[in-house]
């Protein structure tokens, strides 16, 4: 009896198979965003290295057909027998607090929240629906990025806006990273030997995406995305925190909403300041002495120290642990050595490394 986690995102899918006692059985994760088409790796269920490359494929549906196809292939070769499915869901809004059996009203609810993440929650539905026609008799079941994040107090959630603005969304600080920030939370009780309960911890998932949380006695209190994921902290093309002038200021310019959206979410992080979003090229580039790639190092490592500063307060000054999680967090000690540098003030008592495994966080939540 084992699970397969499906994790849809806008450029590429992770798939993971796991036994009931969560070890991996198998992998395949495909990327389909580069120019060149779609490139799959993956490990079989003997722990052969698994590669495909079609270079006319450059969607998630025809990606996500091939992947379940391929599941289907190696249950049956090695007789293994499905019993549930997890998928990843970006947005769960304020209906989706933690794990949910996946049924029609479900999927509904998750479509009503297409307009609070529209690069995300389509893409998680399609995988859904795909996997019912390849699996049909197999239950789902959805685990939600903003599920974590749903105690925090109003104080923290609420914009300075009045309520019931839209006719077709809440406006409330949601936040993501959730599933990998559960993953940190549990990962740091087990190597600090404390109930998850007991800590008070400051998580950054530094990644293309990247965001910071503050987590008090367990439960998460603050976190630096908001209502979307642009919100925050300097990202590799999403803009983080800005004045919201700014917007207002280029449409009475003439940009159009569909401009202003790609510019903030597309054009703008790293990818603005020196024309980079991979943290790699930029961190050589800066150094030769590029200027540009300095100063997007300087600008994502200085609001990250803002951040960790201001939730060392909200947590009172009592912090068990700084987590440093996600592909930059895990991979760019020189980028946590300037995040760290100046903040011997705190007087962190730990500083973790922990790999985000969301994956594994999702089949530890669902059912056998």
């Amino acid at each position: 009896m084992i699970k397969l986690i499906v994790n849809v995102g806008s450029t590429s899918v992770k798939t993971q198979l796991f036994d009931n006692e969560l070890h991996v059985k198998a992998i395949l994760n495909a990327d389909y965003g580069a120019t060149s088409g779609l490139f799959i790796d993956g490990i079989n269920v003997n722990g052969e290295k698994f590669s495909y490359h079609d270079a006319n494929i450059h969607d998630a549906k025809n990606t996500l057909a091939f992947l379940y196809q391929q599941w289907q292939k190696w249950l049956v070769e090695n007789d293994l027998k499905l019993s549930a499915i997890g998928h990843r869901v970006v947005h769960g809004g304020a209906n989706f607090k933690k794990m949910t059996p996946i049924s029609l009203d479900v999927l509904i609810q998750i479509a009503e929240l297409d307009n609070y993440a529209p690069l995300h929650n389509p893409l998680n539905r399609l995988g859904i629906e795909m996997a019912a026609e390849s699996f049909a008799k197999i239950a789902q079941f959805a685990v939600f990025d903003t599920a974590f994040h749903r105690k925090i107090p109003d104080y923290a959630g609420r914009y300075a806006i009045p309520e019931n603005l839209s006719e077709n969304v809440d406006f409330y600080r949601y936040g993501f990273h959730g599933i990998s920030c559960q993953h940190s939370t549990y990962a740091a009780a087990k190597i600090l030997n404390k109930l998850p309960e007991n800590l008070n911890l400051i998580i950054l998932h530094l990644g293309g995406g990247a965001s910071a949380t503050a987590v008090k006695n367990g439960v998460s209190v603050d976190t630096s995305m908001g209502f979307s994921p642009t919100e925050g902290l300097v990202m590799a093309s999403r803009c983080g925190d800005i004045d919201p002038m700014i917007s207002l200021t280029l449409q009475r310019e003439g940009k159009s909403i569909d401009d202003i959206n790609r510019l903030l979410n597309k054009e703008s992080g790293l990818n603005g300041v020196c024309g980079e979003t991979d943290m790699r090229a930029i961190l050589q580039r800066a150094e030769q002495g590029d200027k540009a790639c300095l100063l997007a190092l300087n600008l994502f490592c200085y609001r990250i120290k803002k951040y960790i500063g201001s939730y060392f307060a909200v947590l009172n000054g009592k912090v068990d642990a700084l987590i440093f999680t996600g592909g930059i967090g895990e991979n760019a000690p020189a980028i946590r050595q300037q995040i760290l540098d100046g903040l011997d003030g705190l007087n962190l008592p730990v500083v973790l490394v922990i790999h985000a495994e969301e994956e594994r966080e999702i089949a530890l939540q669902i059912p056998a």
